[in-house]
């Protein structure tokens, strides 16, 4: 192994200029396998700052009596960036970024690379160039060649992002500008198709309105590593890869499976031909380096071995502060004068604990707050009130674990238990904005937009919906330009660390109609280049899931095979809500809205809801209606309804919610009935409502502890969850009308030899249904309820169906 040598990137202070500042750290040359760096003069602040690091694991680091010690993990081969953090008495922090090689140098950041670009548009063309932000967009200063029919451009460049088009010439020497159909990701404007933003299109047809190409020109000074073949057989556990090493010699190489070493490299790449693989999720890992310490970018694949699709999964949102603290001791919060506005304590341990709960309760996706370190301090927010970003959306560090959830061991701790139990984990990920303390407000201001208010009414419209790609959510949230390249690839290289340092299977997008188109499409290319790897033979999915808050047009221009693979159907949900809270229309126009939702959103897995934690709680809308989240003294707090009204309703909304196309979510909390006025109310901890809530380990124990009012609904919901995952017809069978009046609704669900029969009643009184079975396509025998057990046989033709008032029944077929 080479000792590291190091060099660092200074970073001005994350809180201004009281904050410390970070000094140059002179490029040092190391030797041996632990060095010492001495940071006392690295620094200056008011006193003695205190002084820490965060490291991703390949190299042991500590900061101790001023002085960095560093320890490369045996056999670990590349570079590795650290965060070195000061915190000056008054607890403000300034962060630098600190690269350590395993090698004897540092990477020539200033070398220029060899791009060969080509374009064939299968029509006689004058010319083409290319115009870019390298070439200030001439249209004269890079032509292309015909070469064998193909038109094609060399360009010497630097590393980095560059926006660019294509200018091809027709007969009459009029230029047409378009994108490049070869390029993978892509550049906006700012406020391309704003405010609309219905009307998004990038395909590249001569002259046609199109985002910019992107060119990301990476480092060309190192190994080069590519999948060239990847073939997994589940059937079997067997998985054959071949990797391939150009760009300078390779002096030292790993691969990983599980972290277990293998031997793979044979002076030219790595092949692997493993058979046998158990049940689960494994991981693959591929590294080099160069005589020079110069690594090239790890490979990364991850093998899930079992018969999973994304829409057969139930997804739950885990409030990570809100589920359950680890210890009983919990620390003050931040001073939040909101009484739910605040951390009050739940963290990775204790939703650690909660892992086979939520198992029993047919939990196979798992939803987690954002992981970034978030901001310090309480801030001004509604109802007059402070508030801290206990919620995990004011990220001021893009590369550490947020200290009050748990560190980087214990997220990756959950992340493998989780896996260990089939279960996906899919992480919010916040890149529309991040809060003033963060590093790139700091040092990037250019990637800001200028202030605009996002509650600011201007004709009658809310900055949200009339500029949503530029507002800022709070004015301590500055909102994240990415028509600029370096920002646009920033956010996007920063969501992929975090999929594949800690192996999530997923991310859900936060706020994704305030940003650039260009983002969701960027991070869908990104990933199938660094996870899914399809161009060698790759099937795993990398699942991306929006939250787009807004109608179906504009959640549509979100979708598709280059962009999100799904939204939360917020159309749905509010249908949803009208029907079972509101009583409003009829039990079909929940069929209805389906269908639309459906026509207008094709083959994307989009996932259904019936509330999260924008929204007042179901049980309390229920009860009270939506009260708002001020009191006109502070923050509304809601009680448990009383009656079981409320309940009834919920249950009948869970009824449908788990018998339809889609992945639901559950919002925590939702499986018990929590009450909760809107945002913050509607985040009421997990362990308010359930005594002993540490001893909870199945749905059982959960049932035990809470209300016969809470109980009901959570064996309600795990009834449905497990006869979803046992039964296709209820998530993706052929649905047939069954019975129809306005309070009262049934439907045959039918896949292949699998088939149910799903009623819901919204009336006040109980009903017995008669009615045949071949029309629907069923076959005749016996039906078992799966919210009771209860068990009908047929006669002849014929069926009969009992269902009690605002009840539900779900009949599946035994035989």
């Amino acid at each position: 192994m080479h000792a590291p040598s190091l060099f660092a990137i200074t970073l001005s202070g994350c809180c201004g200029g009281a904050a410390p500042q970070w000094q140059p750290l002179e490029e040092d040359g190391l030797e041996g396998s632990t060095t010492s760096v001495a940071l006392t003069d690295a620094v200056t602040a008011r006193g003695q700052p205190t002084l820490s690091v965060q490291t991703d694991g390949d190299v042991l680091a500590e900061v101790v009596d001023g002085q960095l010690t560093l320890t490369p993990q045996p056999g670990w081969v590349g570079t590795s960036e650290l965060t070195l953090v000061a915190e000056d008495r008054c607890g403000k922090r300034s962060t630098t970024k600190l690269a350590v090689h395993s090698g004897s140098g540092p990477t020539d950041a200033s070398s220029t690379c060899v791009v060969d670009l080509s374009f064939d548009d299968g029509r006689d063309l004058l010319g083409v160039a290319v115009a870019g932000s390298f070439n200030d967009w001439s249209t004269e200063q890079d032509p292309m060649e015909l070469q064998d029919g193909v038109w094609r451009r060399q360009l010497q460049l630097p590393p980095g992002a560059y926006p660019y088009k294509l200018v091809a010439f027709d007969d009459f020497g009029q230029p047409l500008w378009t994108c490049d159909p070869s390029a993978d990701t892509i550049h906006c404007d700012d406020g391309y198709i704003e405010p609309a933003q219905t009307d998004f299109q990038h395909t590249c047809a001569l002259g046609a309105p199109s985002c910019n190409s992107l060119l990301v020109v990476q480092p060309c000074d190192r190994p080069q590593l590519s999948v060239s073949e990847l073939h997994i057989d589940r059937a079997t556990g067997s998985v054959q890869i071949e990797v391939t090493a150009t760009g300078t010699p390779v002096d030292t190489a790993s691969a990983t499976l599980d972290d277990v070493p293998l031997q793979a490299f044979d002076g030219k790449g790595f092949t692997v031909d493993v058979q046998g693989l158990t049940a689960g999720r494994h991981t693959f890992r591929f590294r080099a380096a160069d005589a020079g310490g110069r690594a090239a970018k790890e490979v990364y694949i991850p093998v899930w071995i079992d018969d999973w699709e994304w829409q057969d999964g139930v997804m739950y949102f885990a409030f990570v502060d809100r589920m359950l603290p680890g210890d009983d001791e919990v620390p003050p919060g931040e001073g939040a004068s909101a009484l739910t506005g605040d951390y009050l304590g739940g963290d990775l341990r204790g939703l650690l604990r909660l892992l086979p709960y939520l198992d029993d309760l047919g939990v196979d996706i798992l939803w987690l707050s954002n992981m970034q370190d978030n901001a310090e301090g309480d801030w001004a927010g509604q109802c007059g009130q402070t508030f801290a970003g206990y919620h995990a959306y004011w990220p001021d560090d893009s590369t550490a674990v947020e200290e009050r959830f748990g560190t980087a061991a214990e997220l990756q701790q959950l992340v493998d238990a989780a896996h260990r139990r089939g279960m996906r984990v899919v992480m919010d990920w916040v890149a529309n904005h991040v809060h003033q303390d963060h590093p790139y407000v700091q040092e990037r201001s250019g990637w800001f937009h200028p202030f605009a208010d996002c509650n600011e009414v201007i004709d009658g419209q809310l900055g949200f919906d009339r500029i949503p790609q530029r507002c800022w959510f709070a004015p301590y949230l500055p909102d994240i330009d990415h028509s600029q390249p370096d920002a646009l690839v920033a956010v996007v290289r920063d969501a992929m660390a975090w999929a594949r340092t800690y192996e999530l299977d997923g991310l859900r997008v936060d706020a994704a109609k305030h940003m650039s188109h260009a983002v969701v499409w960027n991070l869908t290319q990104v990933a199938e280049q660094q996870i899914e790897h399809p161009a060698a033979g790759g099937d795993e999915t990398f699942w991306t899931i929006g939250e787009t808050f807004d109608g179906r047009e504009r959640i549509a221009s979100y979708l598709g095979d280059d962009m999100l693979m799904g939204q939360f159907d917020f159309p749905l949900y509010n249908r949803v809500r009208d029907v079972f809270v509101r009583d409003a229309g009829e039990l079909n126009d929940l069929l209805v809205d389906l269908d639309t939702s459906k026509a207008t959103f094709g083959s994307s897995t989009m996932s259904p809801f019936l509330g999260n934690h924008d929204v007042v709680r179901f049980v309390t809308e229920a009860a009270q209606g939506d009260l708002g989240a001020c009191d006109g003294e502070g923050i509304r707090v809601a009680e448990v309804p009383e009656g079981s009204e409320p309940t009834d309703r919920l249950k009948l909304a869970w009824t449908f919610l788990f018998t339809i196309p889609g992945t639901p979510l559950v919002y925590y909390g939702d499986e018990l009935g929590l009450p909760g006025h809107a945002d913050p109310d509607n985040r009421q901890p997990l362990w308010w409502h359930v005594p002993d809530l540490q001893g909870v380990d199945s749905v059982d124990a959960m049932a035990s502890r809470v209300d016969d009012r809470a109980a009901s609904v959570v064996r309600h919901v795990a009834a449905l969850a497990r006869a979803r995952k046992a039964h296709p017809a209820l998530r993706r069978g052929v649905r047939t009308e069954w019975w129809r009046e306005p309070n009262l609704l049934a439907y045959a669900r039918s896949d292949g030899d699998d088939h149910a029969i799903v009623v819901l009643n919204r009336g006040e009184g109980s009903r017995q249904l008669v009615n045949g079975l071949a029309f629907a396509g069923l076959p005749q025998g016996t039906y078992e309820d799966v919210l009771t057990g209860a068990v009908v046989e047929s006669v002849g033709d014929e069926l009969t169906v009992d269902v009690g008032p605002r009840g539900s029944v779900v009949l599946v077929w035994r035989g």
